[in-house]
C-alpha cells in the first residue's frame, strides 16, 4: 500500500483514531512546555554577563535544535502510527470483501459443472423424448413425478439448490422440483439463448447460460440466479428442452457473512452486481438490496457515508477460480470508523521480549526509535556541559532550567517508548487475529471442496447406466461396447468435474471394470514406473478394505472416504478417496459394485493454502510465511513449504492438535529454531458435510508468519 494514499487522507483519518490524537495532544503539550523553558533560558542568557551568555548562547541555540529535530520525529511517529493503524483496518476490509466474492465463485463454478452433468442424465432426457413424441397425458404425467422425485434426490445430495425445472423445447415445465412455484409456462430469453448453444462446436466457451434477475421462471421469488443448459437427445444431437439449476443464493450468502462475523463483526460486506446494485448484504440496514453504490476498485479504500455515518471501504472484483469468472459481480466491505481503530487488545498479555523483537515488522519504527535515542543523548549532554557552565557561573535558575529541559526529554522519551511499544502490540494483535481468521478460512474454503465430493459421489453411483450394467455385469460378461459406454461416461464426467484425476467402477469383488483418464489439463504424476495409469487400471483390484466399507453403507445416500494414504489410484501419491455402493435399480438393498472418485490433492489443496497467505501492502506473500493442512497424528497433507512435504510430522508440541472441532488459536511457536506465529483452526465441516453425516476427519490448517 502507498503510504501518500494514507497521507492524503491524513487529517480524515486522524480525526477518527482516539490513539493518535492523545499522542498529539501530548506532544503539544511536552512541546509547549519546552518552549517554555528554552524561553526561560533565553530570558535568563539576555541577563548574563557578556563572558557568559557567549558560553550559554550556543546552548540554548542547540536546545532549540534539538526540539526542532524531535518535531520532526513525532511528525514521523504519527506518521508511522497512522500508518499501520490504517493498514491494519484497510487490509482486514479487503480481506473480508475478498474472501466473500472468492468464497461464492468457487461454489459457482461447481454449478457450472452440475448443470452439464444433469442436462444429460439418461432418466431426464427419455421423459423430455417422451415427451416430444407425444405419449399419453397419463404416461406423461407418471414419469413427471418420477422426474420430480429424482430431482428431489439430486437436491438431497446438492443441497444448494432451491428449485430444479425441467422444460420442453415450447418453454413449457414438464416437471420441477419446488411445489410451491406456479410457473407451468416460460418466455424468459434465457431460454433462447440456451438453447442457440452448440453443444458440440469444441470452441465454444460455454455451454450453459448463468442469469440471475427477475425471471418468469419463478413468478413471485425476486431475483433468482438460474443455471441452465440445452437437453438434446444423444442420439440424433436434437433439442428436446431445457434443465435450469436455481441457486439458492441467498442461503448461501447467509451461511459467507456467518463465516465472515468469524472474523470482525464490525465489517459489513455486500456483493454488488456490475453497476454497483446492491445484490446482498450482511447488514441490510445499512446497505439495502437494490442500493446503488459508484463502483471503484482502483482505490485501496475510501470513505463512504450512510444514515449520517462515515465508513471506510474497499471494493474488489473476484480473482476468479479455475478460469471461472461468472457474471460480473464485485464484493464491498466496509467498517464505521467510530469503531475501527479503537484499540483492540488480545486476551493474553504479550510478552515484552518479544514485541521489542518485532521492530521488523515496520522498519520506520526502528529508525524513529534509533532517533529518538540519538536526541535524547544529545539532551543529556546538553544538561551536563550546561550545568558544569551553570555551576562556574554560579547561575542557580539556568540550571533549574536545564534540569527542567532534561526531564522534558526523559518525558519525551518515555512517550515514544510507550507509543512505540503500544503500536507494536497492535501489530502483533493483529498479526494473531490474521493468522487465526487465515486458518479458519483455509478449512472453510476446503471443508466446502470436499463437501462437493461426498455429493458427487453418491449422485453419481445412482446413474442408471452405472447400475444397470454393473446389475448385468453380475450374470454374466459386459461387452466391449458395454464396458465402453462406461468408461465414455466415466470421462464425460470427469471432464466436467476436474478436482478428480480419475473415477473408477469396479465390481463387488473390488476389480476394475472402467476408469476415466485424467482430463487434459490435470497431470498424472507416478512416483513408481511400476503403477498401472490410463486403461491399464482395468483389470486390477482395488484395495479391499476399502471396498468392504463402501459395499457395507445402508444406503445411496452414505458414502465412505480413504485415509489420506498413497494409492496406486494417484501414482502412489496421498490423497482422499470418495466411494460408496451401487445398487441394483430393482432392489436398493442388493449391492452390485462400487464407484470410487479420486481427488487430485496435490494442486487443489496448494491452491486454497496458497490463496490464505498473509500478504504485504505489495500484495506480495510475507518473506518466509507458509501454510499447511495436518492431521491430529501431525502429518503433514498438503504444505506450502518445502521443508515439510506431504507425508511428513510436524515437530510441534502435542497440545496444538488437541483443540476441539471448530476451534482456532493463535500463538507464537519455535518450530526448528525460528520463531513464528501461528494461527491454526480444527475444520468444522461446511452444511451436512462433517456435521451431520457421520464422517469424521479433523483437518488442521496452520499459518505460519515468521516473527
Amino acid at each position: 500500500m502507498d503510504p501518500t494514499i494514507i497521507q492524503n487522507n491524513k487529517d480524515r483519518l486522524i480525526k477518527s483514531i482516539p490513539v493518535v490524537n492523545r499522542y498529539i495532544d501530548k506532544f503539544r503539550s511536552i512541546n509547549n512546555r519546552w518552549v517554555g523553558a528554552i524561553t526561560a533560558g533565553s530570558i535568563e542568557t539576555g541577563c548574563m554577563p557578556v563572558e557568559a551568555a557567549r558560553l550559554f548562547t550556543p546552548l540554548i541555540q542547540d536546545m532549540r535544535s534539538t526540539m526542532t529535530k524531535y518535531g520532526e520525529i513525532q511528525g514521523r511517529l504519527v506518521d508511522a502510527i497512522l500508518f499501520e493503524m490504517a493498514k491494519k483496518v484497510i487490509f482486514e476490509v479487503t480481506d473480508a470483501a475478498k474472501f466473500a466474492i472468492n468464497i461464492l465463485k468457487r461454489n459457482l463454478f461447481e454449478r457450472t459443472a452440475d448443470v452439464g452433468y444433469l442436462a444429460t442424465d439418461a432418466e431426464i432426457v427419455g421423459f423430455l423424448k417422451q415427451v416430444k413424441a407425444g405419449e399419453e397425458p397419463d404416461l406423461i404425467a407418471r414419469k413427471a413425478e418420477s422426474i420430480r422425485q429424482r430431482l428431489a434426490d439430486y437436491q438431497y445430495e446438492y443441497t444448494v439448490y432451491n428449485d430444479i425445472l425441467v422444460l420442453d423445447e415450447a418453454g413449457r415445465v414438464q416437471a420441477n422440483l419446488d411445489a410451491r412455484n406456479t410457473a407451468r409456462q416460460s418466455t424468459d430469453a434465457l431460454l433462447k439463448k440456451t438453447q442457440a448453444i452448440d453443444l458440440h462446436h469444441h470452441l465454444s466457451e460455454d455451454k450453459y447460460v448463468e442469469t440471475y434477475r427477475d425471471t418468469d421462471l419463478r413468478p413471485g421469488y425476486g431475483k433468482s440466479l438460474i443455471y441452465s443448459q440445452k437437453i438434446e437427445d444423444p442420439d440424433l444431437h436434437a433439442a428436446l428442452g431445457t434443465l435450469c439449476l436455481c441457486f439458492d443464493f441467498e442461503d448461501e450468502m447467509t451461511g459467507i457473512f456467518k463465516d465472515l462475523n468469524q472474523g470482525n463483526p464490525q465489517i459489513i460486506v455486500a456483493i454488488l452486481d456490475a453497476d454497483g446494485t446492491v445484490m446482498c448484504a450482511s447488514n441490510v440496514n445499512v446497505l439495502p438490496p437494490a442500493k446503488k453504490i459508484n463502483v471503484d476498485l482502483d482505490a485501496d479504500f475510501r470513505f463512504l457515508t450512510f444514515n449520517g455515518r462515515t465508513y471506510l471501504a474497499s471494493m474488489v472484483a473476484t480473482d476468479g477460480y479455475q478460469g471461472f469468472y461468472g457474471l460480473t459481480w464485485y464484493a464491498m466491505a466496509m467498517i464505521d470508523i467510530e469503531v475501527a481503530f479503537k484499540t483492540q487488545r488480545s486476551g493474553d498479555a504479550l510478552d515484552k521480549a518479544l514485541v521489542n523483537s518485532l521492530q521488523e515488522f515496520s522498519g520506520e519504527l526502528s529508525s524513529i526509535k534509533h532517533a529518538s535515542e540519538e536526541l535524547l543523548d544529545d539532551m543529556k549532554l546538553d544538561s551536563i556541559n550546561g550545568r558544569v557552565k551553570a555551576t562556574k557561573f554560579q547561575n542557580k535558575t539556568f540550571v533549574e532550567v536545564l534540569q527542567y529541559v532534561k526531564w522534558i526529554g526523559e518525558e519525551i522519551d518515555d512517550l515514544f517508548n510507550a507509543a512505540i511499544q503500544n503500536l507494536q502490540e497492535t501489530i502483533v494483535t493483529s498479526l494473531f487475529n490474521d493468522v487465526q481468521f487465515r486458518s479458519f478460512q483455509g478449512n472453510n474454503i476446503a471443508d466446502r471442496n470436499l463437501y462437493e465430493r461426498a455429493n458427487d459421489v453418491c449422485w453419481w453411483a445412482l446413474t442408471p447406466m452405472f447400475r444397470q450394467l454393473l446389475t448385468q455385469h453380475q450374470s454374466q460378461p459386459l461387452s466391449d461396447a458395454e464396458r465402453q459406454a462406461l468408461t465414455a461416461n466415466l470421462q464425460y464426467i470427469n471432464n466436467l468435474y476436474t478436482p478428480y484425476l480419475r473415477l473408477v467402477l469396479a465390481d463387488p469383488q473390488g476389480v476394475v471394470i472402467a476408469v476415466s483418464n485424467p482430463p487434459e489439463e490435470l497431470s498424472e504424476h507416478v512416483l513408481d514406473d511400476g503403477l498401472a495409469v490410463g486403461q491399464d487400471i482395468v483389470g486390477t483390484k482395488l484395495d479391499s478394505d476399502f471396498v468392504r466399507r463402501a459395499l457395507r453403507l445402508s444406503s445411496s445416500r452414505d458414502y465412505c472416504v480413504s485415509e489420506f494414504l498413497p494409492t496406486p489410484l494417484y501414482g502412489g501419491r496421498a490423497t482422499y478417496i470418495y466411494s460408496t455402493a451401487v445398487r441394483d435399480p430393482e432392489d436398493e438393498r442388493r449391492t452390485v459394485g462400487v464407484i470410487q472418485i479420486v481427488f487430485d490433492a496435490e494442486p487443489q489443496f496448494q491452491a486454497m493454502l496458497t490463496d490464505v497467505l498473509p500478504r504485504d501492502e505489495k500484495k506480495q506473500v510475507l518473506p518466509g510465511s507458509f501454510s499447511v493442512f495436518t492431521d491430529r497424528r501431525k502429518t503433514v497433507i498438503s504444505s506450502t513449504n518445502p521443508d515439510y512435504p506431504v507425508g511428513s510430522q510436524l515437530p510441534l508440541k502435542d497440545g496444538l492438535f488437541r483443540y476441539k472441532k471448530g476451534e482456532r488459536e493463535s500463538t507464537i511457536m519455535d518450530l526448528e529454531g525460528r520463531c513464528y506465529a501461528l494461527g491454526l483452526q480444527v475444520s468444522d465441516g461446511y452444511r451436512e458435510y462433517k456435521r451431520d453425516d457421520g464422517y469424521v476427519n479433523d483437518v488442521i490448517c496452520m499459518i505460519f508468519v515468521p516473527i
